[in-house]
């Protein structure tokens, strides 16, 4: 009975797991484990690029706090231009197998999700599954997840999402 309630708690717990990564390749407790391994490597790695762009200096961070918030500081001129500083382009990608997490900080500008949700379908063969955007004082905060479709024997890199959705962002 012990044995029974023991082995019910851990698979709960894994359910539990498998729900807070957010691409698990199949469902058994291996490859829970391991999808759930590299996920922590790649936001640790997120962690440190994160926390040596904010050691670069104070104006930095102050200027990425804005653009996360939305909110200028109380030192910040109030003149209602809020489009006055430029806003840093930032674009992650993450392919773990055939599972794609894409995120995006950019100025924003009309139709420019739908330009790059097209070049991913049409171009990179990346079949977009589920979108969360904003817009908010002319930045545009994207989180979008995709299957990474295999043409030829061949799947789009990271690199190669990347650059593309950067070339969009900077042709407008």
């Amino acid at each position: 009975m012990q044995e029974r309630k023991r082995r019910e708690k851990v698979n709960e717990r894994f359910i539990v797991l498998r729900s807070l990564v957010p691409f698990v390749t199949k469902m058994d407790k291996a490859s829970i484990l391991g999808d759930t391994i590299e996920y922590v490597k790649q936001l640790t790695k997120r962690i440190q690029d994160l926390e040596s762009s904010t050691v670069r200096g104070p104006a930095m961070s102050k200027e990425k706090r804005t653009l996360l918030t939305g909110k200028e500081g109380p030192s910040s001129s109030s003149s209602g231009s809020s489009s006055s500083a430029p806003v840093a382009t930032d674009v992650q990608v993450s392919i773990i197998e055939s599972d794609a997490l894409l995120e995006l900080r950019c100025p924003d500008r009309r139709g420019l999700l739908v330009t790059i949700m097209q070049a991913l379908q049409e171009q990179l063969r990346l079949e977009v599954t589920s979108v969360q955007a904003s817009s908010d004082h002319g930045v545009l905060l994207a989180e979008m997840r995709a299957k990474v479709r295999e043409v030829h024997g061949r799947r789009s890199s990271i690199s190669q999402v990347k650059r593309a959705i950067h070339l969009i962002i900077s042709s407008g």
